[in-house]
């Protein structure tokens, strides 16, 4: 899992020219990029190893319940630089490469969304999640929510 989460972070942090999705998300669907799978109960297995893997420098892990762990990453000072200005971003609060996992029940089990985006504070207080659509990375996703005994949508 670990070598998912850090091609995650890298293909993510190194798409600066594909197509990007600001879009804000319907209530209940997944965003754009996001992959979703049902699991029987709930995975703490997930969660736990979720948290785990987010211990490099720069990296800090945010559980703010059960139901969701997000492991957010610091970019390097030149894409921070060049996130910030490409998004109208400020640096009063920087970036934050952002990879979440958040489940809820359901009747047919308890569902997991896997996300990942690029978290830029703007000058207002508000904060512009930026999504880069890659083939790739959803693909790599699903297999992390697969191993783990999910079964993808």
């Amino acid at each position: 899992m670990r070598w998912a989460v850090i091609g995650i972070a890298l293909a993510v942090a190194g798409c600066t020219e594909m197509p990007r999705s600001t879009a804000p998300v319907a209530a209940g669907a997944a965003p754009n990029g996001a992959q979703q799978a049902y699991f029987t109960g709930y995975p703490d297995k997930l969660f736990f190893a979720a948290a785990a893997v987010c211990d490099g420098p720069g990296q800090s892990v945010v559980q703010p319940n059960a139901n969701e762990v997000r492991c957010e990453s610091l970019p390097a000072p030149e894409s921070a630089a060049a996130i910030i200005l490409q998004f109208d971003g400020t640096v009063e609060a920087l970036p934050k490469f952002v990879i979440s996992f958040s489940g809820h029940d359901t009747s047919q089990g308890y569902l997991v969304t896997a996300d990942n985006y690029i978290r830029v504070p703007q000058r207002d207080g508000s904060a512009q999640q930026v999504r880069f659509p890659d083939l790739s990375i959803e693909s790599e996703m699903s297999a992390l929510l697969s191993a783990a005994g999910g079964r993808p949508l």
